[in-house]
């Protein structure tokens, strides 16, 4: 039986609209640097793998590590501490 009190939110825009908002909610020093690494992760799906961004149940058919993994590779270099931060909000948003 599915309970009505917490919605699903597994498709990347949800998970971003949602992360978004939790996170211009904090005051910290450079809020810019997270929003901007969530462009980057944006950008880089839609450029090199846009297939991913259009499942709604992304977050629930790719695990954290892959997904961090795969962004890894798309974006060519090693996550920065804002990368991992968004991922993980991603995901803590996603469920």
């Amino acid at each position: 039986m599915k309970t009505a009190s917490k919605e699903k939110m597994s498709s990347f825009q949800q998970a971003k609209k949602a992360f978004i908002a939790d996170h211009t909610t904090k005051l910290l020093a450079d809020p810019l640097r997270r929003l901007n690494a969530l462009t980057a992760i944006e950008k880089a799906f839609k450029e090199k793998f846009p297939e991913a961004l259009k499942d709604e149940d992304l977050f629930h058919n790719i695990s954290k590590p892959y997904f961090s993994k795969l962004y890894e590779c798309l974006k060519g270099s090693s996550l920065s501490g804002a990368d991992k931060s968004v991922i993980a909000g991603l995901y803590k948003f996603s469920n």
